[in-house]
Protein backbone atom coordinates (compact mmCIF):
# COMPACT_ATOMS: atom_id res chain seq x y z
CA UNK A 1 0.00 0.00 0.00
CA UNK A 2 0.93 3.50 -0.91
CA UNK A 3 1.16 6.03 1.97
CA UNK A 4 -1.40 8.60 2.02
CA UNK A 5 -0.08 11.70 0.04
CA UNK A 6 0.13 14.81 2.36
CA UNK A 7 -2.17 17.13 2.21
CA UNK A 8 -1.81 20.12 -0.11
CA UNK A 9 -0.44 23.25 0.99
CA UNK A 10 -3.59 25.98 1.39
CA UNK A 11 -3.35 27.69 -1.58
CA UNK A 12 -3.34 31.75 -0.98
CA UNK A 13 -6.02 34.19 -2.69
CA UNK A 14 -4.47 36.79 -4.77
CA UNK A 15 -4.21 40.27 -3.93
CA UNK A 16 -7.04 40.65 -6.34
CA UNK A 17 -9.28 38.34 -4.89
CA UNK A 18 -8.16 39.72 -1.42
CA UNK A 19 -9.04 43.31 -2.65
CA UNK A 20 -12.73 41.73 -3.90
CA UNK A 21 -13.53 40.07 -0.76
CA UNK A 22 -12.73 44.24 1.06
CA UNK A 23 -15.15 45.20 -1.03
CA UNK A 24 -18.84 46.10 -0.42
CA UNK A 25 -21.46 43.12 -0.97
CA UNK A 26 -23.38 43.43 -3.86
CA UNK A 27 -26.74 45.33 -3.75
CA UNK A 28 -27.72 47.80 -0.75
CA UNK A 29 -24.14 47.62 0.91
CA UNK A 30 -22.25 48.49 -2.12
CA UNK A 31 -24.48 51.12 -3.94
CA UNK A 32 -24.43 52.66 -0.16
CA UNK A 33 -20.94 52.45 -0.64
CA UNK A 34 -21.07 54.22 -4.27
CA UNK A 35 -23.16 56.99 -3.05
CA UNK A 36 -20.92 57.65 -0.32
CA UNK A 37 -17.77 57.87 -2.53
CA UNK A 38 -19.40 59.36 -5.02
CA UNK A 39 -20.85 62.53 -2.62
CA UNK A 40 -17.71 62.84 -0.10
CA UNK A 41 -15.47 63.50 -3.02
CA UNK A 42 -17.91 65.82 -3.58
CA UNK A 43 -17.40 67.02 -0.57
CA UNK A 44 -13.75 66.90 -0.48
CA UNK A 45 -13.55 69.09 -3.53
CA UNK A 46 -15.20 72.09 -1.68
CA UNK A 47 -14.35 71.87 1.91
CA UNK A 48 -10.90 73.21 1.34
CA UNK A 49 -11.77 75.87 -0.76
CA UNK A 50 -15.29 76.63 0.58
CA UNK A 51 -13.85 79.57 2.97
CA UNK A 52 -11.46 80.81 0.28
CA UNK A 53 -14.30 81.38 -2.17
CA UNK A 54 -16.81 83.53 0.45
CA UNK A 55 -14.09 85.86 1.06
CA UNK A 56 -12.05 86.20 -1.86
CA UNK A 57 -14.53 85.76 -4.81
CA UNK A 58 -18.22 86.50 -2.94
CA UNK A 59 -16.45 89.44 -0.65
CA UNK A 60 -17.74 88.42 2.70
CA UNK A 61 -15.30 88.90 5.81
CA UNK A 62 -14.21 86.30 7.37
CA UNK A 63 -16.06 86.68 10.49
CA UNK A 64 -19.30 87.08 8.15
CA UNK A 65 -18.29 83.43 7.15
CA UNK A 66 -18.12 82.25 10.42
CA UNK A 67 -21.15 84.16 11.57
CA UNK A 68 -23.53 82.60 8.94
CA UNK A 69 -22.50 79.19 8.85
CA UNK A 70 -22.88 78.96 12.93
CA UNK A 71 -26.28 80.09 12.14
CA UNK A 72 -26.95 77.59 9.67
CA UNK A 73 -25.34 75.18 11.72
CA UNK A 74 -27.63 75.92 14.79
CA UNK A 75 -30.95 75.78 12.52
CA UNK A 76 -30.02 72.54 11.26
CA UNK A 77 -28.82 70.79 14.66
CA UNK A 78 -32.56 72.16 15.46
CA UNK A 79 -34.29 70.69 12.86
CA UNK A 80 -32.48 66.90 13.11
CA UNK A 81 -35.09 65.12 15.09
CA UNK A 82 -38.42 66.40 12.90
CA UNK A 83 -36.58 65.27 9.84
CA UNK A 84 -35.93 62.07 11.11
CA UNK A 85 -39.19 61.58 12.13
CA UNK A 86 -40.12 62.69 8.63
CA UNK A 87 -37.68 59.73 7.31
CA UNK A 88 -38.90 56.92 9.40
CA UNK A 89 -42.99 57.94 8.67
CA UNK A 90 -42.63 58.86 4.89
CA UNK A 91 -39.82 56.01 3.99
CA UNK A 92 -36.24 56.90 4.49
CA UNK A 93 -34.38 56.47 1.22
CA UNK A 94 -36.76 58.46 -0.76
CA UNK A 95 -35.86 61.45 2.15
CA UNK A 96 -32.11 60.93 1.93
CA UNK A 97 -32.33 61.12 -1.82
CA UNK A 98 -34.56 64.12 -1.65
CA UNK A 99 -32.42 65.35 1.03
CA UNK A 100 -29.36 65.23 -1.69
CA UNK A 101 -31.44 66.84 -4.38
CA UNK A 102 -31.90 70.02 -2.13
CA UNK A 103 -28.50 69.68 -0.64
CA UNK A 104 -27.43 70.18 -3.96
CA UNK A 105 -29.88 72.95 -5.20
CA UNK A 106 -28.45 74.92 -1.88
CA UNK A 107 -24.97 74.28 -2.64
CA UNK A 108 -25.54 75.05 -6.69
CA UNK A 109 -27.35 79.03 -5.37
CA UNK A 110 -24.01 79.62 -3.31
CA UNK A 111 -23.05 80.83 -7.12
CA UNK A 112 -25.16 83.64 -6.82
CA UNK A 113 -24.70 84.74 -3.47
CA UNK A 114 -23.32 88.06 -3.11
CA UNK A 115 -24.75 89.17 0.02
CA UNK A 116 -24.73 87.96 3.92
CA UNK A 117 -28.52 87.78 4.08
CA UNK A 118 -28.31 85.47 0.99
CA UNK A 119 -25.08 83.45 2.06
CA UNK A 120 -27.09 82.90 5.32
CA UNK A 121 -30.59 81.34 3.34
CA UNK A 122 -28.20 79.57 1.46
CA UNK A 123 -26.43 77.66 3.99
CA UNK A 124 -29.05 77.32 6.07
CA UNK A 125 -30.86 75.41 3.28
CA UNK A 126 -27.48 73.08 2.88
CA UNK A 127 -27.74 73.00 6.80
CA UNK A 128 -31.26 71.64 6.86
CA UNK A 129 -30.71 69.03 3.81
CA UNK A 130 -27.58 67.96 5.31
CA UNK A 131 -28.94 67.26 8.64
CA UNK A 132 -31.89 65.60 7.32
CA UNK A 133 -29.89 63.38 5.11
CA UNK A 134 -27.74 62.21 7.57
CA UNK A 135 -30.58 61.16 9.96
CA UNK A 136 -32.45 59.53 7.12
CA UNK A 137 -28.93 57.68 6.17
CA UNK A 138 -28.64 56.30 9.39
CA UNK A 139 -32.74 55.09 9.35
CA UNK A 140 -31.48 53.22 5.88
CA UNK A 141 -28.20 51.76 7.00
CA UNK A 142 -30.29 50.70 9.91
CA UNK A 143 -32.51 48.79 7.52
CA UNK A 144 -29.79 46.81 5.96
CA UNK A 145 -28.22 45.12 8.50
CA UNK A 146 -28.63 43.88 12.10
CA UNK A 147 -25.91 43.56 15.49
CA UNK A 148 -22.24 43.12 14.17
CA UNK A 149 -23.21 43.49 10.28
CA UNK A 150 -24.96 46.75 10.60
CA UNK A 151 -21.42 48.21 12.62
CA UNK A 152 -19.06 46.66 9.88
CA UNK A 153 -21.18 48.40 7.14
CA UNK A 154 -21.26 51.31 8.88
CA UNK A 155 -17.42 51.57 9.62
CA UNK A 156 -16.89 50.73 6.12
CA UNK A 157 -19.16 53.80 4.82
CA UNK A 158 -16.59 55.67 7.46
CA UNK A 159 -13.86 54.10 5.34
CA UNK A 160 -14.91 55.08 1.82
CA UNK A 161 -16.24 58.47 3.22
CA UNK A 162 -12.26 59.52 3.91
CA UNK A 163 -11.02 57.77 0.49
CA UNK A 164 -13.66 60.34 -1.08
CA UNK A 165 -12.51 62.82 1.04
CA UNK A 166 -8.49 62.64 -0.05
CA UNK A 167 -9.18 62.48 -3.57
CA UNK A 168 -11.44 65.42 -3.35
CA UNK A 169 -9.15 67.37 -1.43
CA UNK A 170 -5.98 66.39 -3.36
CA UNK A 171 -7.95 67.70 -6.59
CA UNK A 172 -8.94 70.77 -4.75
CA UNK A 173 -5.00 71.49 -4.86
CA UNK A 174 -5.37 72.64 -8.50
CA UNK A 175 -8.08 74.62 -7.72
CA UNK A 176 -6.48 76.76 -4.80
CA UNK A 177 -3.55 76.85 -6.94
CA UNK A 178 -5.55 78.70 -9.59
CA UNK A 179 -7.34 80.90 -6.92
CA UNK A 180 -9.69 82.72 -9.62
CA UNK A 181 -13.32 82.90 -9.14
CA UNK A 182 -14.25 80.25 -12.45
CA UNK A 183 -11.90 78.08 -10.51
CA UNK A 184 -14.21 78.13 -7.57
CA UNK A 185 -17.52 78.23 -9.17
CA UNK A 186 -16.73 75.32 -10.86
CA UNK A 187 -15.76 73.18 -7.63
CA UNK A 188 -19.28 74.63 -6.11
CA UNK A 189 -21.09 73.52 -9.21
CA UNK A 190 -19.27 69.99 -9.20
CA UNK A 191 -19.85 69.64 -5.30
CA UNK A 192 -23.24 70.05 -6.17
CA UNK A 193 -23.31 67.62 -9.32
CA UNK A 194 -21.92 65.20 -6.72
CA UNK A 195 -24.71 65.34 -4.55
CA UNK A 196 -27.05 64.53 -7.42
CA UNK A 197 -24.86 61.80 -8.53
CA UNK A 198 -24.79 59.98 -5.10
CA UNK A 199 -28.60 59.88 -5.13
CA UNK A 200 -28.80 58.32 -8.23
CA UNK A 201 -27.70 54.32 -6.67
CA UNK A 202 -30.23 54.68 -4.10
CA UNK A 203 -32.47 52.93 -6.19
CA UNK A 204 -30.56 49.67 -5.82
CA UNK A 205 -31.06 49.95 -1.70
CA UNK A 206 -34.80 48.32 -0.32
CA UNK A 207 -36.91 51.04 -0.02
CA UNK A 208 -37.49 51.13 4.00
CA UNK A 209 -41.06 50.29 4.93
CA UNK A 210 -42.24 54.06 6.71
CA UNK A 211 -43.74 53.74 10.53
CA UNK A 212 -47.54 53.72 10.95
CA UNK A 213 -49.02 54.96 13.92
CA UNK A 214 -50.67 51.63 14.78
CA UNK A 215 -51.18 50.56 18.62
CA UNK A 216 -48.02 49.63 19.81
CA UNK A 217 -45.70 51.26 17.50
CA UNK A 218 -43.03 54.16 18.46
CA UNK A 219 -44.94 57.32 19.82
CA UNK A 220 -44.31 60.29 18.51
CA UNK A 221 -41.27 62.79 19.53
CA UNK A 222 -40.38 59.22 22.13
CA UNK A 223 -36.98 60.04 21.53
CA UNK A 224 -37.48 63.52 23.61
CA UNK A 225 -38.83 61.09 26.65
CA UNK A 226 -35.98 58.73 26.28
CA UNK A 227 -33.72 60.50 29.30
CA UNK A 228 -31.17 57.23 29.29
CA UNK A 229 -30.44 56.92 25.18
CA UNK A 230 -29.68 61.18 25.52
CA UNK A 231 -27.71 60.87 28.54
CA UNK A 232 -25.58 58.20 25.95
CA UNK A 233 -26.00 61.17 23.60
CA UNK A 234 -24.16 63.70 25.67
CA UNK A 235 -21.77 61.19 26.41
CA UNK A 236 -20.76 60.07 23.32
CA UNK A 237 -21.64 63.61 22.13
CA UNK A 238 -18.63 65.06 24.24
CA UNK A 239 -16.11 62.64 23.73
CA UNK A 240 -17.14 63.05 20.07
CA UNK A 241 -14.71 66.54 20.46
CA UNK A 242 -11.41 64.56 19.20
CA UNK A 243 -13.21 65.19 15.75
CA UNK A 244 -12.73 69.15 15.87
CA UNK A 245 -8.85 68.18 17.84
CA UNK A 246 -8.11 66.87 14.87
CA UNK A 247 -9.89 69.60 11.83
CA UNK A 248 -9.16 72.45 13.96
CA UNK A 249 -6.86 72.50 16.91
CA UNK A 250 -4.25 70.71 16.10
CA UNK A 251 -2.91 71.96 12.75
CA UNK A 252 -3.09 75.45 14.86
CA UNK A 253 -0.72 73.98 17.57
CA UNK A 254 1.62 72.64 15.08
CA UNK A 255 1.99 75.68 13.37
CA UNK A 256 2.46 77.99 16.62
CA UNK A 257 3.63 75.87 19.30
CA UNK A 258 5.80 73.37 18.04
CA UNK A 259 9.38 72.82 16.29
CA UNK A 260 7.44 70.92 13.64
CA UNK A 261 7.79 72.18 9.98
CA UNK A 262 4.31 73.37 8.53
CA UNK A 263 4.30 70.43 5.71
CA UNK A 264 3.89 67.65 8.79
CA UNK A 265 0.56 69.35 9.63
CA UNK A 266 -0.69 67.83 6.07
CA UNK A 267 1.53 64.33 6.93
CA UNK A 268 -0.07 63.98 10.30
CA UNK A 269 -3.72 64.73 9.02
CA UNK A 270 -3.01 62.13 6.25
CA UNK A 271 -1.77 59.41 8.24
CA UNK A 272 -4.84 59.85 10.11
CA UNK A 273 -7.10 59.42 7.00
CA UNK A 274 -4.98 56.62 5.71
CA UNK A 275 -5.09 54.50 9.39
CA UNK A 276 -8.86 55.22 9.51
CA UNK A 277 -9.36 53.82 5.78
CA UNK A 278 -7.33 50.51 6.69
CA UNK A 279 -8.12 50.19 10.32
CA UNK A 280 -12.22 51.25 10.25
CA UNK A 281 -13.32 48.00 9.82
CA UNK A 282 -11.14 46.15 12.09
CA UNK A 283 -11.51 48.12 14.88
CA UNK A 284 -15.62 47.74 14.62
CA UNK A 285 -15.27 44.00 15.32
CA UNK A 286 -17.20 43.37 18.83
CA UNK A 287 -19.41 46.48 18.46
CA UNK A 288 -22.49 45.02 17.43
CA UNK A 289 -23.90 44.48 20.68
CA UNK A 290 -24.67 47.46 23.45
CA UNK A 291 -21.88 45.87 25.35
CA UNK A 292 -19.45 45.70 23.06
CA UNK A 293 -20.18 49.11 21.88
CA UNK A 294 -19.88 50.49 25.49
CA UNK A 295 -16.24 49.16 26.08
CA UNK A 296 -15.33 50.59 22.20
CA UNK A 297 -16.26 53.92 24.00
CA UNK A 298 -14.49 53.09 27.31
CA UNK A 299 -11.18 51.93 25.80
CA UNK A 300 -10.92 55.41 23.56
CA UNK A 301 -11.11 57.69 26.01
CA UNK A 302 -7.74 56.77 27.56
CA UNK A 303 -5.91 56.14 24.20
CA UNK A 304 -7.00 59.55 23.22
CA UNK A 305 -6.12 60.85 26.89
CA UNK A 306 -2.42 59.63 25.95
CA UNK A 307 -2.46 60.94 22.53
CA UNK A 308 -3.05 64.30 23.74
CA UNK A 309 -0.60 64.48 26.25
CA UNK A 310 1.93 63.41 23.76
CA UNK A 311 0.60 66.16 21.20
CA UNK A 312 1.16 68.85 24.09
CA UNK A 313 4.59 67.66 25.28
CA UNK A 314 6.18 67.99 21.75
CA UNK A 315 6.10 72.24 22.41
CA UNK A 316 9.19 71.50 24.51
CA UNK A 317 11.46 70.39 22.73
CA UNK A 318 13.42 72.50 19.60
CA UNK A 319 14.22 69.42 17.33
CA UNK A 320 12.27 69.20 14.32
CA UNK A 321 12.90 66.02 13.68
CA UNK A 322 11.62 64.59 17.48
CA UNK A 323 8.75 66.54 17.21
CA UNK A 324 7.70 65.30 14.17
CA UNK A 325 8.02 61.79 16.02
CA UNK A 326 6.42 62.52 18.73
CA UNK A 327 3.20 64.00 16.45
CA UNK A 328 3.36 61.06 14.45
CA UNK A 329 3.48 59.03 17.60
CA UNK A 330 0.66 60.99 19.45
CA UNK A 331 -1.63 60.55 15.80
CA UNK A 332 -1.02 56.79 16.03
CA UNK A 333 -2.94 56.84 19.39
CA UNK A 334 -5.02 59.46 18.69
CA UNK A 335 -6.28 57.61 15.48
CA UNK A 336 -6.95 54.30 17.38
CA UNK A 337 -8.75 56.03 19.99
CA UNK A 338 -10.48 57.57 17.08
CA UNK A 339 -11.12 54.39 15.66
CA UNK A 340 -12.65 52.74 18.83
CA UNK A 341 -15.08 55.81 19.52
CA UNK A 342 -16.73 56.02 15.89
CA UNK A 343 -17.45 51.80 16.56
CA UNK A 344 -18.85 52.48 19.56
CA UNK A 345 -21.14 55.68 19.43
CA UNK A 346 -22.63 54.02 16.15
CA UNK A 347 -23.14 50.83 17.54
CA UNK A 348 -24.81 52.56 20.46
CA UNK A 349 -26.54 54.85 18.39
CA UNK A 350 -28.40 51.86 16.62
CA UNK A 351 -28.98 49.10 19.48
CA UNK A 352 -29.92 51.54 21.94
CA UNK A 353 -33.00 52.53 19.62
CA UNK A 354 -36.43 50.62 19.26
CA UNK A 355 -37.51 49.44 15.34
CA UNK A 356 -38.91 51.69 13.47
CA UNK A 357 -37.31 55.10 14.70
CA UNK A 358 -34.10 55.11 13.76
CA UNK A 359 -34.68 57.90 11.70
CA UNK A 360 -35.61 59.77 14.44
CA UNK A 361 -33.04 58.30 16.99
CA UNK A 362 -30.30 58.44 14.22
CA UNK A 363 -31.10 62.53 14.22
CA UNK A 364 -31.61 62.76 18.20
CA UNK A 365 -28.06 61.29 18.62
CA UNK A 366 -26.09 63.81 16.18
CA UNK A 367 -27.47 66.45 18.08
CA UNK A 368 -24.38 65.70 20.43
CA UNK A 369 -21.90 65.24 17.94
CA UNK A 370 -23.11 68.45 16.32
CA UNK A 371 -23.19 70.37 20.17
CA UNK A 372 -20.29 69.34 20.55
CA UNK A 373 -18.69 70.75 17.43
CA UNK A 374 -20.54 73.82 17.70
CA UNK A 375 -18.80 74.90 21.45
CA UNK A 376 -15.03 73.39 20.08
CA UNK A 377 -13.70 75.91 18.83
CA UNK A 378 -14.38 78.17 21.82
CA UNK A 379 -13.19 75.89 24.08
CA UNK A 380 -10.25 74.48 21.93
CA UNK A 381 -9.20 77.83 21.39
CA UNK A 382 -8.94 78.98 25.11
CA UNK A 383 -8.01 75.73 26.88
CA UNK A 384 -5.70 74.22 24.42
CA UNK A 385 -4.05 77.11 22.55
CA UNK A 386 -4.26 79.31 25.59
CA UNK A 387 -1.70 82.21 25.17
CA UNK A 388 1.44 82.44 27.49
CA UNK A 389 3.88 80.08 28.98
CA UNK A 390 3.65 76.79 27.73
CA UNK A 391 2.51 74.80 30.78
CA UNK A 392 -0.65 76.62 29.91
CA UNK A 393 -1.61 75.11 26.70
CA UNK A 394 -0.07 71.64 27.65
CA UNK A 395 -2.34 71.72 31.27
CA UNK A 396 -5.05 72.30 28.68
CA UNK A 397 -4.68 69.41 26.48
CA UNK A 398 -4.38 67.16 29.51
CA UNK A 399 -7.55 68.17 31.22
CA UNK A 400 -9.06 68.22 27.75
CA UNK A 401 -8.17 64.63 27.80
CA UNK A 402 -8.97 64.00 31.34
CA UNK A 403 -12.41 65.03 30.87
CA UNK A 404 -13.11 62.72 27.76
CA UNK A 405 -11.48 59.54 29.52
CA UNK A 406 -13.77 60.29 32.70
CA UNK A 407 -16.74 60.90 30.32
CA UNK A 408 -15.95 57.44 28.51
CA UNK A 409 -15.91 55.80 31.42
CA UNK A 410 -19.47 56.59 32.27
CA UNK A 411 -20.88 55.26 29.05
CA UNK A 412 -20.97 51.39 29.86
CA UNK A 413 -23.23 52.27 32.83
CA UNK A 414 -25.23 54.66 31.05
CA UNK A 415 -25.68 52.36 27.74
CA UNK A 416 -26.80 49.34 30.74
CA UNK A 417 -29.67 52.27 31.88
CA UNK A 418 -30.89 53.32 28.99
CA UNK A 419 -31.22 49.36 26.95
CA UNK A 420 -33.02 48.44 30.51
CA UNK A 421 -35.28 50.95 30.25
CA UNK A 422 -35.95 50.23 26.41
CA UNK A 423 -37.01 46.78 27.74
CA UNK A 424 -34.15 44.69 26.95
CA UNK A 425 -31.40 42.55 29.82
CA UNK A 426 -29.17 44.57 31.74
CA UNK A 427 -26.23 44.23 30.38
CA UNK A 428 -23.61 42.60 32.58
CA UNK A 429 -20.55 44.50 33.51
CA UNK A 430 -17.94 43.71 31.39
CA UNK A 431 -14.11 42.98 32.43
CA UNK A 432 -12.58 42.40 28.96
CA UNK A 433 -11.78 44.63 26.72
CA UNK A 434 -11.00 42.67 23.76
CA UNK A 435 -12.85 43.24 20.75
CA UNK A 436 -12.74 39.63 20.30
CA UNK A 437 -14.71 38.67 22.97
CA UNK A 438 -17.50 36.35 23.00
CA UNK A 439 -20.65 38.13 21.45
CA UNK A 440 -23.64 38.71 23.28
CA UNK A 441 -27.00 39.00 21.38
CA UNK A 442 -28.67 42.18 20.82
CA UNK A 443 -29.78 43.69 24.44
CA UNK A 444 -32.73 45.76 23.30
CA UNK A 445 -36.02 44.22 21.92
CA UNK A 446 -37.81 45.88 18.89
CA UNK A 447 -40.79 47.10 18.92
CA UNK A 448 -43.71 45.32 16.87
Amino acid sequence: MSEPSADPAPVRPSPLRRAIAALPAPGAPRALAVSTLVGQTGSGLLLPVSALFFTRSVGLSAAQVGLGLAVAGLVGLAAGVPLGRVADRFGARGTYAGALCVQAAATASFTLVHSMGAFVAAATLAALAERGGSAARGAVIGSVGTGEARVRLRALLRSVTNVGLSIGTALAGLVLAADTRTAYVTVVLLNAAAYVLAALPLVKVPAVVPVTTAPGGPPRRAVLRDRPYALVTALCGLTSIHYDVLSLALPLWIASHTAAPKWSISAVILANTVLVVLLQVPFSRGSGTVEGAAAAVRRSGGLLWAAWILIGCVTFTHSPVLAVVLLVAGMAVHTAGELWHAAGAYGLSYELAPAGSHGEYQGFFSLGRGAAGAVAPLVLTTVCLAPGPAWRPVAGWIALGAVVAVASLAVPAAARRAAAAAGGEAVAPTTADSPSAPPTRTLVQESS
